[in-house]
This record gives structure tokens, C-alpha cells and sequence, in this order.
């Protein structure tokens, strides 16, 4: 056996439990940072696929993050509520209706993240440029690992719910 063989694997156990902790942290701060706003989790998380990626239909947003219409249209109805979003004709198909978020109103409250963010910022000055490049890729390939594992859950639950 190396020598390094014993560093490599308690390195590879730290990294497995210092993710499932970040994963944990990261979710309880959700689940605050939406409460703060009178919101659930999924309402932030379509918040964010709305800052994200530009308007979306209520069919998009329950695809991408796997709720029915009706959840999507509660959430959309909180989001609007709360001055969050609106509702707009898509100039495409006047048939269909998008969901937008209201950018003016985000940036003009109280914004929850910008010291988590700041600190961030913090520590991301403090690394190398090599340092950074090297976290990015990680976190590429994490984000790829986590979409496959998420596409996974999601294809055995409709081969599931399809054999009821």
C-alpha cells in the first residue's frame, strides 16, 4: 500500500462528510431564507428558475422541479401574493400565460443572502487562481453528479407511478 493510500481515503471520508454537511446547512438556510419571506422552499426554488432562466410556463416550472399544476399554481399565486412575480401573456402565444419574476421588487427588500454572499466573496478572494479554477470544476462535476442522481429518483418514481 502507498503511503499516501491512508491520507487519500480519510481525505476522501472528510470530503464525503463535510459535503453532507454543507448539503444540510444549505438546505436549513433555504428553508429560513424562504420563511423570512413568507415563503416555502419550493416557492424559492421556483424563484430562482425564474431569476435564472427568464419566464417560464406553469408546465415548466412543475417539470423542472417536479410538482403538479396545481402546486405550481399555488406557488405561482405566493409568488405574485407577495409581490415576488407576476403573470404575463406570452408575446410568442397569447394563449399561454408566463410567469415572471419582478426584478424591480426583488432588488428593492430586504435581501436575506447578501451576507452569506459577501462572506462568499470573502473567501473566494482570499484563494488562488489555480485554487478557484480547481473549486469550480468540483463544482461542476458535483452539480452533473447531483443532476444525474435527481433525473435518476425522478424516472424510477414515474416508471413507478406508471405500474400502479
Amino acid at each position: 500500500m502507498d503511503s499516501s493510500e491512508p491520507r487519500r481515503a480519510e481525505l476522501i471520508a472528510r470530503l464525503t462528510d463535510l459535503g453532507a454537511q454543507s448539503a444540510s446547512l444549505t438546505a436549513l438556510f433555504q428553508q429560513r431564507a424562504a420563511a423570512s419571506y413568507g415563503l416555502g422552499v419550493s416557492d424559492m426554488k421556483a424563484l430562482d428558475l425564474l431569476v435564472r432562466n427568464g419566464p417560464q410556463t406553469a408546465g415548466q416550472l412543475g417539470a423542472a422541479l417536479n410538482l403538479t399544476s396545481g402546486a405550481v399554481t399555488g406557488i405561482a399565486d405566493r409568488l405574485i401574493a407577495r409581490g415576488f412575480a407576476g403573470r404575463e401573456n406570452d408575446p410568442a402565444d397569447r394563449r399561454r400565460v408566463l410567469i415572471s419574476a419582478d426584478y424591480a421588487a426583488l432588488q428593492s427588500g430586504p435581501n436575506v443572502y447578501q451576507s452569506i454572499g459577501e462572506a462568499f466573496q470573502r473567501l473566494h478572494e482570499s484563494l488562488t487562481t489555480e485554487q478557484l479554477a480547481f473549486l469550480a470544476r468540483y463544482q461542476e462535476e458535483s452539480i452533473a453528479l447531483t443532476q444525474r442522481a435527481v433525473d435518476d429518483l425522478a424516472a424510477a418514481q414515474d416508471q413507478r407511478a406508471q405500474h400502479r
